[in-house]
């Protein structure tokens, strides 16, 4: 551990790195380094993975970035990387590590060897996730157990799944949700290359996974028979049976665009869509979902527990009955007042409840708590540690 009197030295291990390409998780790394450095002067380590990153510079925006391999396909990848990286972090003489994803708890030892705290942020359920073996399923499911056990403290995104670690663990955790704010401001002009026009499309932003159930919005938007496109955005970083199988729905009337990298144009997409359709079902506080949000997209979400956390519960949801969205989407399409009042309570919703700023306070607040703790040789405590994300003070 460095001096008390120095900048804390924070390691971020089990993501994919920075800049964030990938998913809601490399936004959150992101988002919360240069944070952490920018208002905190928090001295702060990303670890990346070489092969999605073909420049490979040492810092960015203050933030500092160490590239390690990360062999073992989709279904290793994350655990070999992270192995290495928690390492290589032994080494370095860090104040604090923060592993984000629970199938990376089992292999926290040595850094609690080296008395390094560790917080661990729990993210969803990723044992539901259709795309694992039941030996996979059954692997991350003991390993939130692992999690629970290991951690110094645990990080929820939603009170749904704070709730489901004291139940399910005994285990208690801070919540700390994401923001939806990301990127550059739209620009209209790039909705162009997508052959669209504003508030004429509908959208979906997802990763090409069964659970996040892009399958059933396209043959739910069929049976609506709309006018409106659907505009499907989204790869997975691996080949997969389902993800060919969407791209296969590509006809003009459904467009597959594959990833959009660019901010500008991805929040364009969000800014100007008729509607946003949402059909994450596993995890916690989903950024995607926040994105839309933020940048005052009508949602129509799946009715799970934790989308009706983030949007409220006076906003539409669908489930996975045949017609149920298709006539949810019918109903919509031809009210425009009822869509534009769904986007503007979305928009204020985002801007007040979920903000990166807050973010990163409770972060650093948690983190400086996690630290003092340890120096002391006691262990973080719930009474003590309290709720450190406050919203309403950036409001």
């Amino acid at each position: 551990m460095s001096d008390a009197s120095a900048p804390l030295r924070i390691a971020l291990i089990g993501d994919r790195g920075i800049p964030a390409r990938y998913s809601g998780f490399s936004t959150l790394v992101e988002e919360l380094a240069v944070g952490l450095v920018r208002d905190h002067g928090m001295d702060v380590t990303v670890y990346c993975r070489n092969q999605y990153y073909d420049s490979r510079p040492p810092h960015y925006k203050g933030v500092n970035c160490r590239y390690l391999p990360a062999p073992g396909g989709k279904s290793f990848e994350s655990i070999v990387h992270s192995n290495m990286a928690i390492v290589d972090a032994c080494t370095r003489r860090f104040d604090l590590a923060f592993v984000v994803d629970p199938g990376n708890g089992p292999f926290i030892l040595p850094l609690k060897a080296m008395r390094v705290p560790v917080v661990i942020h729990t993210d969803g359920l990723g044992w539901q996730r259709r795309k694992w073996s039941p030996l996979q399923q059954r692997y991350y499911k003991w390993s939130e157990k692992a999690s629970a056990r290991l951690a110094d403290w645990l990080v929820t995104d939603s009170r749904a799944m704070q709730r489901y670690y004291a139940e399910e663990y005994d285990a208690p955790s801070t919540y700390i949700p994401y923001s939806g704010k990301v990127g550059d401001e739209p620009d209209v002009a790039a909705l162009e290359r997508f052959g669209v026009t504003p508030g004429d499309y509908y959208l979906v932003v997802a990763r090409m996974e069964p659970e996040n159930n892009v399958d059933l919005i396209i043959r739910e938007y069929r049976a609506a028979g709309v006018k409106r496109p659907l505009i499907v955005v989204g790869s997975v970083p691996y080949e997969s049976d389902y993800a060919r199988a969407i791209a296969q729905e590509d006809d003009g009337q459904v467009r597959c665009v594959g990833g959009v990298f660019e901010s500008a144009a991805l929040n364009a997409l969000y800014r100007h869509c008729a509607l946003y359709l949402h059909g994450h079902e596993v995890g916690g506080t989903n950024p995607s979902l926040l994105r839309a949000m933020h940048w005052g997209a009508p949602c129509l979400p799946i009715n799970v527990v934790f989308h009706r956390e983030v949007v409220g519960d006076d906003n539409p949801f669908f489930d996975k009955a045949p017609g149920h969205l298709a006539a949810l989407l019918r109903a919509l399409d031809g009210d425009a007042d009822r869509r534009a009042a769904l986007g503007r309570a979305a928009q204020a919703r985002a801007a007040a409840v979920f903000r990166w700023d807050a973010v990163v306070d409770g972060y650093a607040t948690l983190f400086r708590h996690v630290v003092a703790q340890r120096r002391t040789g006691r262990q973080a405590a719930p009474e003590k540690v309290g709720e450190t994300y406050r919203p309403e003070l950036f409001v």
